[in-house]
């Protein structure tokens, strides 16, 4: 078996303005009053699975615990016909924009997308691990449940290892460019973003931007086997695929049920638009917080987790991140840590207590609402190694470290049993509501 913990893609203009990143795994179990079934239904549904991903039987594979899974079509443009199915998706609200394997699409002869020098264009994402991934920007049409986004730009994930520049990278040996490794068919980024490299009201990698040279670690075009950062249009980055919906665009809210204990599987949705449809609205006992650099702050233990310079966005934010198996947090409690040589191997960064712990935080917005959740943090070798459990996709009271200089990562269980919205940064909202990006349980 194979712990993944994998970290979020960071922030547009934290290319440039030093921001705190999201890391991708998170686990906690929310006592909050806003409840959850996962039943929605309408052509603005997406189902979405937590059941293990799509690796646990493949040789070598492992079960990718707290994953929620999705489904696109992806056409070429225009087309109803050549058409492919993409499964087992991760569903990620700490990033934005579709990445699929280059062997998902490549029947599919999707035409290439130019940077600003007329060049085609390759998108680098990096991850808190120092993991990565790499490939070229190619367009496509995207259906996700019953929502099509038309000439929607992606990034094609190539399965090559070389000519990847050092930038992008950065030292690392992990690049992320197969199933087995990433645990998925690829990210489904749905978060609080239009694009991947466009941040809090700007984008860092548009010739307009202001910027003397282009962000590394972004966007690059190449000469043979040489590339360099680029410039590129914000119409041409790769994006989130909500945002170019007819409607239904200006948000999501992802619903799954409670979980009480380790379970094999969970199933529920995503539901596009927030106050656009009889199944989206935004109820009055949901909280909304707004947004510092797409973070807020969790006060747990006495501590503040938050934006301290909203100028250079600066301070160990806090942030919800569907794409995170576990609830991630600075150990300010002195919880027991799990050892490197364990029965199931290397599990350094998680919690073992050695009994499972109850704890407290409040969340607390820019806008100052707050709200507190309950979670519990459970011993995670006693979950991996006992028979009862170690096979369940479902663990939502798995939690771990979060690097430093990062906050509090509130991962996919927060998610069970509470409906989380998540409004787009630029798009219209509810009558009533604060200016996007927010997010509100």
């Amino acid at each position: 078996m194979r712990v993944v913990l994998l970290s979020v893609l960071l922030v547009g203009l934290c290319f440039t303005a030093g921001c705190g990143g999201s890391s991708s795994s998170g686990s906690s179990s929310s006592t909050t009053t806003t409840s959850s079934t996962g039943s929605s239904s309408g052509s603005n549904v997406m189902t979405i699975a937590v059941n293990g991903g799509p690796v646990e039987n493949q040789s070598g594979g492992y079960i990718y615990e707290n994953g929620a899974f999705a489904s696109a079509k992806v056409c070429a443009p225009g087309s109803t016909s050549n058409c492919v199915t993409i499964n087992d998706l991760l569903v990620d609200t700490g990033s934005y924009g579709l990445r699929v394997f280059n062997s998902e699409v490549s029947s599919l002869n999707l035409p290439a997308v130019k940077a600003s020098n007329g060049s085609a264009a390759y998108d680098c994402v990096s991850f808190v691990d120092g993991s990565y991934l790499w490939g070229p920007v190619e367009q496509g049409d995207v259906t996700l449940g019953g929502e099509t986004a038309s000439n929607l730009p992606i990034q094609v994930i190539s399965s090559s290892t070389t000519g990847i520049p050092s930038s992008c990278s950065n030292g690392s040996t992990q690049n992320e460019n197969t199933a087995l490794l990433l645990g998925a068919n690829g990210i489904l980024g749905i978060g609080g973003e239009p694009t991947d490299c466009f941040y809090a009201g700007a984008s860092a990698c548009d010739p307009s931007s202001g910027l003397s040279s282009p962000p590394s670690a972004a966007y690059y075009t190449c000469s043979g086997s040489t590339c360099g950062p680029a410039f590129i249009a914000k119409a041409n980055q790769v994006a989130n695929p909500v945002v170019l919906f007819a409607t239904d665009n200006n948000g999501v809210i992802v619903e799954l049920p409670s979980a009480s204990g380790s379970e094999s599987t969970l199933s529920g949705s995503v539901v596009f638009g927030i106050g656009t449809e009889s199944n989206n609205q935004l109820p009055s006992s949901a909280t909304v917080f707004t947004l510092a650099c797409d973070e807020f702050t969790t006060v747990f233990d006495g501590q503040s987790f938050g934006i301290t310079d909203a100028t250079n966005c600066s301070g160990p934010g806090s942030f919800i991140d569907s794409g995170s198996n576990a609830l991630y947090f600075p150990n300010v409690p002195n919880i027991p840590e799990c050892g490197s040589n364990t029965p199931v191997g290397d599990l350094s960064g998680f919690y073992c207590p050695t009994a499972t712990d109850s704890f407290s935080a409040t969340n607390e917005g820019e806008n100052g609402k707050s709200k507190s959740t309950s979670f519990s943090v459970a011993n995670t070798e006693n979950i991996f190694t006992n028979s009862a459990t170690a096979s369940d996709a479902v663990q939502p009271d798995l939690a771990g470290t979060n690097p430093s200089g990062y906050g509090f990562d509130w991962g996919l269980p927060f998610f069970y049993g509470v409906n989380v919205y998540s409004a787009i940064d630029g798009q219209s909202v509810p009558s009533g509501a604060p200016a996007a990006p927010w997010w509100a349980y």
